[in-house]
């Protein structure tokens, strides 16, 4: 793929693969096109390496930040039921198709945060750069690019935490997307500036990204970023190791949380059907989080036809790359995947940050294919509804919020 152009990559059809092992079909494609005007900073390329500032500063291990199944990170929830979610809004939408289309060519950055496709399959036009902050750090500047509102958002959840629980440790912040979108090694997701990888908060002064126990997990300012986050943003989905969840669920009962809300919250211990916080492995030293943000998706697809007008997003036949999940079984190898998904060995080791060809069963693994498609219609381009957030139920009259529980 030229490196003069953005990747884009739109989702023609989302899913993700479960055993046993899929064919190849066309709803497993990924279509990409390209903004001309901005080189792409960042490889588009799925065999491009991890950006070495990304685990080198996080902490001593790499290997869950890194690892292969952090492609559980593009797990896709279907839409929510349109009758409780309020309808998405930008201020695209009072313009028409010319006003657009001279904006985009004059002044662009007036048109605000741009988020198109989905979080796996995605593009991010006029992203912003999270800032440095006094409560947290940046472990890769290049590649913590978002929507004004994921970027907001992130922030006002942090801040919430330093005015609940002043001083304390500053909170690590991992990548978001690159600057325009598209696919971010080692991620699935992270292309559309909505996802957000952070680490937590740790009793025994650790910094970056580091496994969380129950021996050095802040368990209570861990909680409060995670209870901010779900109270004080529009959040899509959390993505915690179910241990790491045990740990906060039991620590929020203590602390006087109500039951019944955690179980609408929590996947752990919980029968809700589509619980806030679930389990994805390799999120046992950082938490992801997936934010709404309906005015940059309702932006981008109010201005998909100026931007294919414009040349500016080619909805054309392009080489793409796309990806499938395969779940080892007995006797497959990956001279077997490769041929039965029209890619090569290495490119399944660069994927999966495979450093020999032994096939672990019951594993399941990130597939590279390459090929020749045609873009489809935008419908996908459809910005979501938010539905309203899972906020706890309200305090008896008199009562005060639920005191800090002291852990031992």
């Amino acid at each position: 793929m030229a490196r003069a152009g953005l990747a884009i990559v739109l989702l023609v059809l989302a899913g993700c693969a479960t055993p046993p092992p899929p064919a190849p079909r066309a709803a497993d494609t990924l279509a990409s096109g390209a903004i001309e005007e901005t080189p792409a900073t960042e490889p588009a390329d799925p065999a491009a390496p991890a950006d070495p500032d990304e685990h080198a500063a996080i902490g001593d291990e790499p290997d869950d930040a890194g690892d292969p199944d952090d492609a559980g990170d593009g797990l896709e929830l279907p839409p929510v039921d349109p009758s409780v979610a309020a309808p998405p809004s930008s201020p695209l939408a009072a313009m028409t198709d010319a006003q657009i289309e001279v904006l985009l060519t004059s002044d662009p950055a007036t048109l605000g945060s741009m988020s198109l496709g989905t979080a796996r399959a995605g593009l991010l036009v006029n992203g912003v750069q999270m800032p440095e902050g006094d409560g947290w750090e940046l472990i890769a500047r290049a590649h913590a690019w978002g929507t004004q509102e994921t970027v907001d958002s992130l922030a006002r959840a942090i801040e919430e935490v330093r005015r609940r629980l002043p001083g304390g440790q500053k909170v690590a912040i991992g990548h978001i997307s690159a600057r325009n979108g598209g696919y971010l090694s080692p991620h699935i997701s992270h292309q559309g500036g909505r996802d957000v990888d952070v680490g937590y908060y740790y009793a025994d002064g650790r910094r970056g990204f580091q496994r969380a126990t129950a021996a050095n997990l802040d368990l209570e300012r861990s909680w409060a970023l995670v209870r901010a986050l779900i109270t004080e943003t529009d959040v899509e989905l959390i993505l915690i190791d179910t241990g790491v969840q045990r740990l906060l669920k039991e620590h929020a009962l203590r602390a006087g949380e109500d039951a019944a809300w955690l179980d609408q919250v929590f996947q752990v211990g919980s029968r809700n059907p589509r619980p806030l916080i679930r389990h994805a492995k390799g999120h046992a030293n950082h938490l992801h989080v997936r934010f709404y943000s309906p005015v940059a998706q309702a932006s981008g697809a109010r201005a998909y036809p100026a931007l294919v007008k414009l040349g500016k997003l080619k909805p054309s036949s392009v080489q793409v790359s796309s990806y499938v999940r395969h779940t080892a079984r007995p006797g497959h190898t990956l001279g077997w995947m490769a041929k039965r998904y029209g890619t090569t060995v290495e490119a399944i080791q660069r994927a999966n940050g495979l450093r020999s060809t032994r096939v672990q069963v019951r594993r399941t693994y990130t597939i590279p294919r390459a090929g020749r498609v045609q873009v489809a219609a935008p419908q996908h381009l459809a910005p979501p509804r938010v539905p309203p957030r899972r906020l706890p139920p309200p305090l008896p009259t008199g009562a005060t919020a639920p005191a800090p529980a002291a852990d031992g």
